[in-house]
């Protein structure tokens, strides 16, 4: 990049800090007035100073020659002086407090634009490894660098204030010492600049590294993974795969540290010979001039007009290296959200003819293979209906489709006889509820855990979130709880109660079953339950689909004989359709999924009862 390039790049960095001074002004118009003000006021103080010491300097030479009268003039310069310093001292301290507010509101607001904007994206571009990195940058970055940003653009106020005032002082003083002062910042501040670029290229291009560090930390941290790590003693792969990653990182920081050094050597020599210039510069002159005050006054202006310099191209510099790393929010920010599809219908409480998939096919992105192959069939209201098949037969799928967390690659499914895509997203949402595979452990209050699941419907109730909770046999445990249901569930934070893995999966099931829903998708709702506690909640979820589409995907034929009607799924595509006599009567792939899982249970079964 030409230096033409880097100049006008260098001269751009204020523009970000404009628009988060812009941001900052609509979250908090009074500390952002105060502060912009302070500085102001803040900035034009030196130049006083200045002034004022020059007459201080005149006035104690002249008492020196024996003039008494300069006597209240020397304790009156001395009362301003003190006067300006704590003034500008009270004042930094006002600042400072106005702009601790500013930055909090700020990032708050600014991290309410990223989870606002994540929960736009559809679960494609969620899962999207690109889409990760991008809002990991965002999260990482937001917390401080809109802040930062904000806090050099107002520190770039006062040194141009002071810049302006004092050196026109100095100017009117001597010119040639006006321009070495001024040059004499500008190598250091070149060398910073460079070295927050190169800093920013390595974070950057680091990402994932920065994602898999966190993943193996994560592993050794969280008691979910760490019964795992303990129990198949993997503590040496885990710190060794950390360790390989921290030495690549360490390594990276340790050689991008050496070459900035390099570069800052020469820069700081030549920031300290063009500073001895400009100081012996006015030396001599006030030793031809014999003007002892002018030369104070030239001195002192010197050192105001460097530091303000320095804070200059500091606060600029700084800007241009945040700027770099705020393009991480900004990039997130920007992301579109993919085009999803809807009407105006509303989604129909009560279904009457069905909803049916018409040649859906579907692929993952990226993925050559469909994970569903030109299906078709119609699921009826008041039918519990199963799903098998083998891993990866694209069952969960199917589901996902269900609520349009997935669009179809290829056909249509409607909603008696209208299409899916016509109905509102909200209201389809509302009326599809979900017990996922891998369900959410909420780290919130046990009724919250289920209360989720009626976050946007009108009645709120309490006694609908116990009743939940009485179906899936939880009330009296949340009851018998120090909080009741005000209990923090799990251990994440202070004071949290531990559930086990069955407790956990029922409170699942209650934040599906408290919905006013009129499809209900269950994938493997009863994995981590106990046979008997399994058998009683099969027995609910039948009768809460009266009159409701239910779609039971599971392994477990415990649960697939509840249903009344299962469509046998292999490599993406309905082989088998009907009851479970029909399907054993087939011999097909059911059958053999039945016997597979019953082989040897039946014999043993058959066994303890002869026994007895």
């Amino acid at each position: 990049m030409s230096w033409r390039s880097r100049l006008r790049r260098l001269a751009a960095a204020p523009r970000p800090g404009l628009a988060v001074l812009g941001q900052s002004w609509r979250c908090d118009r009074s500390g952002t007035a105060q502060v912009v003000l302070i500085a102001l006021v803040v900035g034009i103080l030196p130049a006083g100073q200045v002034k004022i010491t020059a007459a201080f300097a005149t006035a104690l030479l002249s008492a020196a020659d024996g003039s008494h009268a300069q006597v209240r003039s020397i304790l009156f310069y001395l009362v301003v002086l003190a006067m300006l310093t704590l003034g500008s001292q009270l004042l930094t301290l006002l600042q400072s407090r106005a702009m601790q507010r500013c930055q909090s509101r700020l990032s708050a607001h600014l991290s309410g634009e990223i989870i606002s904007r994540a929960s736009l994206f559809t679960l494609p571009q969620v899962e999207d490894p690109t889409v990760q990195d991008s809002l990991q940058r965002a999260v990482r970055e937001v917390a401080f660098r809109p802040g930062m940003m904000f806090a050099q653009l107002v520190q770039a106020v006062t040194p141009v204030v002071t810049f302006g005032s004092v050196g026109a002082i100095l100017w009117t003083l001597d010119f040639r010492v006006a321009l070495l002062a001024m040059v004499a910042p500008f190598p250091t501040v070149v060398a910073q600049i460079l070295q927050g670029r190169r800093g920013h290229a390595l974070e950057h291009g680091r990402s994932e590294e920065r994602r898999r560090l966190n993943y193996w930390q994560h592993l050794a941290s969280q008691p979910n993974s760490m019964k795992e790590v303990l129990a198949f003693r993997l503590a040496p792969v885990v710190l060794a795969n950390h360790q390989r990653l921290m030495a690549k990182i360490v390594g990276a920081d340790l050689r991008l540290a050496n070459r900035n050094f390099g570069l800052a050597v020469p820069m700081v020599i030549l920031t300290a010979v063009l500073t001895i210039s400009a100081q012996a510069t006015a030396i001599l002159i006030g030793s031809d001039t014999h003007h002892v005050a002018a030369l104070l006054a030239v001195i002192q202006a010197i050192g105001m007009l460097q530091s303000s310099m320095q804070q200059l191209f500091g606060a600029v510099s700084g800007m241009y290296v945040n700027q770099l790393y705020l393009r991480n929010v900004n990039e997130f920010l920007a992301i579109e959200q993919a085009p999803v599809a809807q009407g105006e219908l509303t989604f129909p409480q009560d279904i009457g003819g069905g909803i049916e998939f018409r040649e859906v096919s579907f692929s993952y992105p990226g993925s050559g293979r469909r994970a569903l192959d030109n299906v078709s069939f119609t699921l009826k209201p008041g039918q519990v209906t199963a799903i098998v098949g083998l891993n990866g037969a694209g069952k969960s799928t199917l589901g996902k489709l269900l609520g349009r967390l997935y669009e179809p690659t290829e056909g249509s499914i409607l909603v008696d006889g209208v299409p899916l895509t016509d109905f509102r997203l909200d209201s389809l949402r509302d009326r599809v509820s979900y017990v996922f595979q891998n369900y959410v452990e909420y780290q919130l209050s046990v009724g919250e855990n289920i209360s989720f699941g009626i976050v946007h419907e009108a009645d709120q109730r309490v006694e609908r979130v116990e009743a939940a909770a009485r179906e899936v046999a939880m009330h009296e445990h949340i009851t018998s709880l120090p909080q009741g249901y005000r209990t923090q569930a799990g251990k994440l934070f202070t004071g949290g109660v531990e559930f086990s893995g069955g407790q956990w999966q029922r409170l699942a099931i209650a934040r599906s079953t408290v919905r006013s829903a009129s499809v209900r998708v269950m994938d493997e709702p009863t994995a981590a339950l106990d046979t008997i506690t399994e058998a009683e909640l099969l027995d609910t979820l039948t009768a809460a689909s009266a009159g409701r589409i239910s779609l039971l995907i599971a392994h477990r034929f415990s649960s697939v004989l509840r249903a009344d009607r299962v469509l046998v799924f292999d490599r993406g595509r309905l082989v088998e359709d009907g009851d479970h006599q029909e399907l054993m009567n087939l011999g097909g792939l059911y059958a053999q999924m039945y016997e597979a899982q019953t082989a040897g249970y039946e014999p043993a079964v058959r066994a303890g009862m002869g026994a007895r």
